[in-house]
């Protein structure tokens, strides 16, 4: 899969600064699963703890670097890293930036310092934004009409972070699973 096809039944893709995907697996107090080569990898993870047996209390997550001071959670059709009870305390101290988008093309655009939602805004309508810094990253309408693209290309304007469909290809993930705050 060298594109974003992972991502066609809804994604959560997070980058956070300045912790190990180890010391995020336990801030989480997520369990650890596998470790693996892959995107594909990881859909198939998630697809056997599906067929396990469904549980909305719960995310799976993949975790690894991204980048020097930056590491990404990989979400298949989760929503762990724009749920404000678990990515606002943890952006104490660091930034988080988050986007997931569903099946239904409902999507969320985070982007939180230091305890702060900076920026909170759905892709698909750029200029109705929330957050304490709603237009701190100006015009948004320059945006890709494909709301995947637009998620990883606001991600990268703000972190400086690529995070390519080939970064998912050749990434070596830890698959964990987290609660979802309630």
């Amino acid at each position: 899969m060298a594109d974003w096809a992972w991502t066609a039944e809804g994604h959560c893709v997070t980058l956070i600064s300045g912790i190990t995907p180890a010391a995020l697996i336990s801030a989480l107090g997520a369990s650890t699963l596998a470790h693996v080569h892959g995107i594909d990898a990881v859909v198939s993870r998630t697809v056997e703890r599906w067929d396990a047996g469904y549980r909305p209390d719960e995310a799976i997550i993949a975790v690894t670097d991204a980048a020097p001071g930056w590491v990404v959670i990989a979400e298949l059709n989760g929503c762990l890293g724009v749920t404000e009870a678990a990515t606002g305390p943890l952006s104490e101290g660091r930034a988080i930036v988050s986007h997931f988008r569903n099946i239904n093309s409902v999507s969320r655009f985070h982007w939180w310092r230091d305890g702060r939602l900076l920026l909170d805004v759905d892709l698909l309508f750029p200029d109705e934004r929330l957050g304490a810094e709603p237009d701190a990253l100006g015009d948004l309408r320059d945006l890709d009409s494909d709301l995947t693209a637009a998620g990883f290309t606001l991600a990268e304007r703000i972190t400086g972070v690529s995070c390519s469909p080939e970064f998912f290809e050749r990434a070596a993930f830890t698959v964990a699973v987290a609660a979802l705050p309630g």
